[in-house]
């Protein structure tokens, strides 16, 4: 039709408007930076996750989880083979921010990322979805035009003279925003969902969570300042997409941008979540490119700003298309009554837990095209954070004893058994039925069986106890504001190690 054409001239000029380079390649070192770490993280984990012993049955995660089986990492894969793949992932993150062959790279950095979420997917979280989504952008933003270690040993006043006026298409840049407001928009209006939050008390949960960084330290003192906190988090949190559209040098701006500042680093000084806050706290300097380029232009002149073609380009329609299935995908979870809801139910009573049946995960035909969509380039992206507090405000303590006769015992620390790092936890709960990936009722207690098995495993060959090992739990609820009598252990698991390898005397399956 003759008509669509001037229709869509105006919207897809807009898109395309160039944009400063400088501050999207500002956003690329950081990122190399965040993604070196990451990987550097993973390279220190791989033994005790990636690997062939570790704790994962991976062979039984990729029954479980078929999909995941898209992927490069096979059973058979040696340890020294993982560990050279994330190494190798630092050395390209090393690249990304010098700016050599930028695109080459974040490619490899996003194939290897993407295979390791998949790989480990009974411990996925929240960094690992936020640091494969960057490098995601990282392939569709036009990086690497500035910042470029070469050009400027090659020549300082040139480079600098150059970059400070370099203007690049703007599509993907826009996509890219529209990505992070939808991040914040989402988290957020769904934390309204959540009693916990609506009442003030899920951030005082949240951070006696085993995720927390200092869980023993949050008391009921301390409930009135931390449901302050929640109410300006629930009040703020979807208001920040508006740093995305206001203009530059808003009042409102920055004053949104002050309050995301405190947001993530309260978040980074309080839970075992650090790259995500990192990469959201790094992808600000893309909204605030014209405020920062205002200043290191100063007064001096550019040369006439570098006219994009009318053309959005290859990677700005993709760029528009996956940004467009990220937001469907978004908002047809409206209509999904639970997501990953836990197959533990347990009563709010003060004494005890009971666990019921669940009520069953599960996609309707429109959300299984839009997140198998995303998920065959790689993309797994859910935004519900921190929603689903009101089912799982558990604390897990551990007892153990190690008796080497009838009678003579002595405790061990739990740190030297159970991992307490995020994914550690992450993958404990599938002990006590807190599911974080939807698993088949029927295989819920051979998951269990692995993983204690595993984990007995993992002890034996680093301590070699010469008796029996007595490990005991404890799943309390966490009430806001009330201080719990401590609840009887129940027995996890009995064994005993003969040359490294466990025998296993006695599991408890039911959660």
């Amino acid at each position: 039709m003759p008509f669509a054409r001037p229709f869509l001239a105006r919207p897809r000029a807009l898109l395309a408007e160039p944009v400063d380079a400088l501050p999207l390649d500002l956003f690329r070192v950081m990122a190399g930076v965040l993604a070196f770490a990451y990987f550097l993280r993973t390279f220190l984990e791989a033994r005790d996750f990636s690997g062939p012993g570790g704790l994962i049955d991976h062979e039984l995660s990729l029954e479980l989880f078929w999909f995941t089986r898209l992927g490069l990492f096979r059973t058979g894969m040696s340890l020294a083979m993982f560990q050279a793949v994330f190494l190798f992932g630092c050395l390209c993150s090393c690249a990304l921010i010098v700016g050599y062959r930028v695109k080459t790279f974040a490619a490899v950095l996003y194939l290897i990322a993407v295979c390791t979420y998949r790989w480990n997917f009974l411990v996925m979280y929240v960094d690992d979805s936020i640091v494969h989504l960057t490098l995601f952008w990282l392939l569709l933003l036009p990086v690497g035009r500035t910042l470029v270690l070469s050009e400027w040993l090659a020549g300082r006043g040139a480079a600098w003279r150059r970059w400070r006026c370099e203007r690049v298409p703007g599509a993907a840049a826009r996509c890219f925003m529209w990505n992070l407001a939808l991040i914040y928009l989402v988290a957020g209006l769904w934390k309204l969902t959540s009693p916990m939050w609506r009442d003030g008390v899920a951030l005082y949960v949240i951070l006696k969570l085993p995720i927390s960084l200092t869980p023993d330290f949050w008391g009921p003192e301390h409930l009135g300042l931390l449901r302050a906190l929640n109410y300006g988090a629930l009040i703020l949190e979807p208001l920040f997409p508006l740093i995305f559209i206001l203009p530059k040098g808003h009042p409102a701006k920055y004053a949104l941008l002050a309050a995301l500042f405190g947001f993530h680093v309260g978040t980074l000084a309080t839970l075992k979540i650090p790259f995500a806050n990192v990469a959201c706290l790094a992808a600000m300097i893309v909204p605030f490119g014209g405020e920062l380029m205002g200043r290191l232009r100063g007064g001096a002149p550019c040369p006439p700003a570098w006219r994009a073609p009318a053309r959005v380009g290859l990677s700005g329609a993709f760029a528009l298309l996956s940004v467009a299935v990220l937001t469907l995908a978004m908002l047809s979870s409206v209509t999904l009554p639970r997501w990953r809801a836990p197959t533990r139910r347990v009563d709010a009573g003060a004494s005890g837990t009971r666990a019921a049946a669940g009520v069953a995960e599960g996609l309707g035909p429109l959300q299984m095209f839009l997140f198998s969509s995303l998920w065959c380039v790689g993309l797994a992206q859910q935004y519900q954070l921190f929603n689903w507090v009101d089912e799982r405000n558990f604390s897990v303590r551990y007892r153990i004893l190690e008796y080497e006769g009838a009678t003579h015992g002595h405790e061990i620390e739990p740190d030297t058994m159970f991992l307490n790092s995020t994914r550690g936890v992450l993958l404990q709960f599938y002990l006590h039925g807190l599911t974080w990936m939807r698993v088949e009722p029927g295989r819920a207690a051979e998951l269990r069986r692995s993983i204690q098995t595993r984990t007995a495993l993992r002890y034996c060959q680093r301590f070699q106890p010469r008796g029996e090992v007595f490990v005991y739990t404890t799943l309390e609820r966490i009430i806001p504001g009330v201080q719990r009598d401590d609840e009887a252990p129940v027995l996890l698991m009995r064994f005993s190690c003969d040359g490294g390898e466990p025998e296993m005397l006695e599991m408890n399956l039911d959660p």
